[in-house]
């Protein structure tokens, strides 16, 4: 499935696919532009899946501009609010991973944003227009990220289930997070760890979908197709996004 899409008009489709300057972007299987009802001119049955998946989950709308989410396998979140989103699955998912290792708490401590554009950021913003970073933007974020954290998620408390939580990670696509392998690893055998104080990117997994975005709104500006300003914006001035937690098993 494609990190990123775009779903257009079939006239406005029909006006991408006669200019040359289209090629690229209509033959990108990872930035994808669909046609809402009209004949795909190339990767016929990837975009008939992908139309597939947008009905079905309500998406398939005129001017939509969706970023893949990185912990499930065919869902997409609007352009607009991807980068909160994203960052609260994984902190939800963290949750879920020391739920299963027995926590009995897990605490939202503090949210920081590092203000300086990343280089996947800037190599996929070369075809866009400047939209001006600006601190305003990184603060509207830090904002929306407190408010959708839930700030403490008690449990009973358990004996780790180690095997579960491993293949929860696998669940989410989180196998490669070497911190929370770590994590399972500290809740097994003997001695396990009882307290923990954990800060995670809540962009890492996030970084190739939203770079895929990038590319499909810098391609889309060039054809006169406007695409995902705030989104830009937003990566424009944020590098990355830090979470910091407290944990008690």
């Amino acid at each position: 499935m494609p990190r990123s899409i775009t779903v257009v008009d079939d006239k406005v489709y029909l006006e991408i696919i006669q200019d040359p300057k289209a090629v690229a972007l209509i033959d990108d299987l990872d930035a994808m532009v669909v046609p809402y009802a009209g004949h795909a001119a190339v990767h016929e049955s990837e975009v008939a899946r992908v139309r597939d998946v947008l009905v079905k989950s309500g998406q398939l709308v005129q001017g939509a501009f969706l970023i893949k989410n990185p912990y499930e396998g065919e869902t997409y979140e609007s352009a607009e609010t991807a980068i909160e989103a994203f960052a609260v699955a994984k902190y939800h998912a963290l949750a879920n991973v020391v739920r299963l290792l027995g926590a009995r708490e897990i605490k939202f401590v503090e949210v920081r944003m590092s203000n300086e554009s990343a280089n996947w950021v800037a190599n996929a913003m070369l075809h866009l227009p400047k939209l001006g970073a600006d601190a305003e933007a990184s603060k509207e974020m830090k904002q929306k990220l407190k408010e959708k954290l839930q700030a403490r998620m008690v449990f009973p408390g358990s004996p780790p289930d180690t095997e579960g939580a491993t293949a929860y990670l696998t669940k989410r696509n989180l196998q490669g997070d070497q911190q929370m392998r770590d994590l399972i690893e500290m809740r097994t055998g003997t001695n396990p760890i009882s307290h923990y104080k954990m800060t995670f990117s809540g962009t890492r997994e996030s970084a190739s979908n939203f770079s895929a975005g990038l590319k499909l709104a810098g391609a889309a500006e060039a054809l006169g197709v406007q695409l995902g300003g705030k989104f830009t914006k937003t990566l424009e001035s944020i590098r990355d996004i830090d979470i910091e937690t407290e944990i008690n098993f």
